[in-house]
């Protein structure tokens, strides 16, 4: 998954910092490859796109309006446990759901709506 974003050294501070993503070789335009474990996303400056780019988040404008992204992590707990110690809003408190699933919610600096979460 690629996201584009404003700043990819504040987006990359956040990954990092906050939900333990590990960086890797930064590229061309400043695009920069993460992962945890077997989740692998990417950051790109949103200001690479061209104007009528339908991914282009505009001035004024969330990025990823209408989506939920979800990443599920072993280690849900601790997940939870440094977001919340980083001092980084949390929009959804940790919850174990009915259907059998746990997990918390939280807003990336561009606005991406991100669903940690663990399935019994």
């Amino acid at each position: 998954m690629e996201l584009f974003v404003a700043d990819i050294a504040t987006s990359k501070g956040f990954y990092t910092n906050v939900l333990e993503f590990v960086a890797g070789p930064q590229g061309h335009g400043g695009y920069t490859p993460l992962s945890l474990g077997d989740i692998h996303l990417s950051l790109n400056n949103n200001n690479s796109l061209p104007e009528d780019h339908p991914t282009k988040v505009l001035a004024g404008e969330r990025a990823g309006r209408g989506v939920e992204i979800v990443i599920e992590v072993e280690d849900l707990q601790s997940a939870y446990d440094r977001a919340r110690a980083s001092g980084w809003p949390i929009s959804g408190n940790l919850t174990t759901h009915p259907w059998g699933v746990t997990d918390f919610r939280i807003v990336d600096p561009d606005g991406y709506y991100l669903r940690l979460s663990k399935t019994r």
